[in-house]
């Protein structure tokens, strides 16, 4: 998984977020891109808020303030040697093809059904568990339109911003404790966001750092789907 971490002021962030479809493009159902708009960054802030709880929860975790540079991300919420969790775009191929190299993960699987009329999605996931793992559920909108800031000073209204982390389930963006071998879990579309361009995504992290061991992503473009493997 690719977390970029952005948000409509910074000039430079719709490079990053080529960069990211370039990626996602090249490894396809390999890579999970969820863009991250914290709102303790002040590139996020003005009329416009495309910011959620969880997306602050996880960049405040991997170290992020008011006055860390934007655009930035990092693979897996994993840390470098130094304890570093953030890195420049240009980094990100390098360092995919390094986490690609980690076969060894445990097994996930996601089902996950949209009532429309309550926009409720009744999630099941399955897994592979240990003693060390903790489950998550996220829920991300693809392309919402909107106010973005562009490198060359202009403001562009019309911007589809891509993969935006809308909520997350269980409270918290880390989850629970993975006991037994699934975990059924619910999560509400939150006002605004089309349910043709949301998806939700299961996570399995390591419970002492919350590292992200695997992910699986599944479409609500239709009332009930069922994800593929990832």
């Amino acid at each position: 998984m690719l977390l970029e971490f952005t948000g409509f002021r910074c000039v430079n962030c719709p490079s990053a977020e080529a960069t990211a479809l370039e990626l996602q493009s090249l490894y396809a159902d390999r890579l999970i891109v969820v863009a991250l708009h914290p709102a303790s960054n002040p590139f996020t802030k003005g009329l416009y808020d495309y910011t959620c709880p969880a997306a602050d929860s996880v960049y405040r975790y991997a170290g992020g303030t008011a006055s860390t540079p934007f655009p930035t991300g990092c693979i897996n919420l994993t840390a470098d040697a130094e304890g570093r969790y953030f890195s420049d775009h240009e980094l990100w191929g390098a360092a995919l093809l390094q986490a690609m190299q980690d076969t060894l993960c445990p097994s996930l699987a996601l089902t996950a059904t949209l009532d429309t009329l309550t926009r409720r999605v009744d999630a099941r996931i399955t897994y592979s568990a240990r003693d060390d793992m903790r489950v998550a559920l996220w829920l991300i909108e693809d392309s919402v339109v909107g106010a973005q800031a562009m490198p060359d000073a202009t403001v562009r209204m019309d911007y589809p911003h891509r993969h935006v982390l809308r909520t997350a389930a269980f409270d918290t963006p880390f989850g629970i404790a993975a006991t037994g071998d699934a975990t059924a879990t619910s999560i509400l579309l939150p006002e605004g966001c089309n349910a043709a361009h949301c998806s939700v995504v299961a996570l399995l992290l390591n419970a002492t750092n919350y590292q992200i061991l695997n992910a699986y992503e599944t479409k609500l473009s239709t009332p009930a789907a069922l994800c593929a493997k990832h």
